[in-house]
């Protein structure tokens, strides 16, 4: 039983791991807001959390592409609760079926739009209700895929070329981003947030995104679907990182340098700290960044 429910936040609720944590966390007592980008997909999934959920979950539209819809949404959860305990930045697009690049009404190109700023600026708005929570915690979401790529870096003067676009490309392009925001946001907040950052490994596709496919991406799905990870697996993690009493701080260390310090805020799929590439510990660069999300998604206000 619970004896203090969580008010918990969570991106792509709709499907795949997202809805799972949803699931799992309602059913446990907590209140939760399952953010979803289309009225169709978010009520069915809303039915079938509610279905089984000790506190019913509710619905919040967001598409992270376009900035009115994320102050939307943090405008609808402002109007709803004082304060939020867990945000869970898990939403993603990967589809590789968008061979060429596609850009947003803000000029951005859709997988940075979605993967990186929309986040970001979620995140910014919702800080504000986070900082009223006792023990304030955020989840975001990057990739084991990494690990192919240790010298990955985000290319600052290339951000709105799209000739080096692929699908593949600007995924984990923007992932990077997501870890290097977890460690930026980390260090602003040291005792006043627990950040972590979750290295997803290859995750089962549900039956109707397989279905979705085109025929050839299809039969190369099957065989890979069958070997990745069941969505319930990492939903537990999702909960635990959500419900845990201790903070990244506890494992991070006075030696290492900048590895050493944020040791802790990346971690596997089994909350093990793992080591993110190599650019994410340049302080430089993620300050960088930092200013250029900031402009590019109008200069939020923080609460920290």
């Amino acid at each position: 039983m619970v004896t203090t429910p969580l008010v918990v936040a969570i991106t792509g609720a709709n499907s795949g791991i997202g809805l799972r944590a949803a699931e799992r966390l309602a059913v446990d007592g907590h209140r939760v807001y399952a953010i979803c980008r289309t009225p169709e997909r978010g009520q069915a999934a809303l039915a079938r959390i509610n279905s089984r959920a000790r506190t019913p979950a509710r619905l919040v539209l967001a598409d992270l592409a376009e900035p009115a819809s994320i102050d939307s949404a943090v405008n609808h959860l402002q109007g709803e609760v004082d304060h939020l305990d867990v945000l869970i930045n898990n939403a993603a697009v990967f589809d590789q079926t968008i061979r060429t690049p596609q850009v947003t009404a803000a000029g951005h190109e859709l997988f940075w739009s979605t993967n990186h700023l929309g986040p970001f600026r979620l995140t910014a708005g919702l800080s504000h209700l986070l900082v009223n929570a006792p023990r304030p915690r955020l989840i975001s979401v990057a990739s084991k895929g990494l690990l192919t790529m240790p010298r990955i870096k985000i290319r600052f003067d290339e951000l709105d070329d799209l000739s080096w676009y692929s699908p593949t490309r600007a995924y984990y392009h923007a992932k990077l981003a997501q870890i290097m925001v977890s460690h930026q946001l980390a260090l602003r907040t040291v005792g006043e947030l627990d950040v972590a950052c979750v290295r997803v490994p290859a995750v089962r596709l549900d039956a109707d995104r397989i279905a979705a496919l085109p025929p050839l991406l299809r039969l190369m799905y099957v065989p890979k679907n069958r070997m990745a990870a069941p969505p319930e697996r990492l939903a537990d993690t999702y909960r635990s990182l959500a419900t845990r009493q201790t903070t990244w701080t506890a494992h991070a260390t006075s030696t290492g340098g900048a590895r050493g310090e944020l040791r802790g805020i990346y971690l596997d799929e089994h909350e093990r700290p793992v080591t993110a590439p190599a650019f994410a510990y340049d302080a430089q660069a993620r300050q960088r960044l930092w200013d250029l999300s900031q402009h590019a998604t109008g200069s939020p206000t923080w609460a920290w």
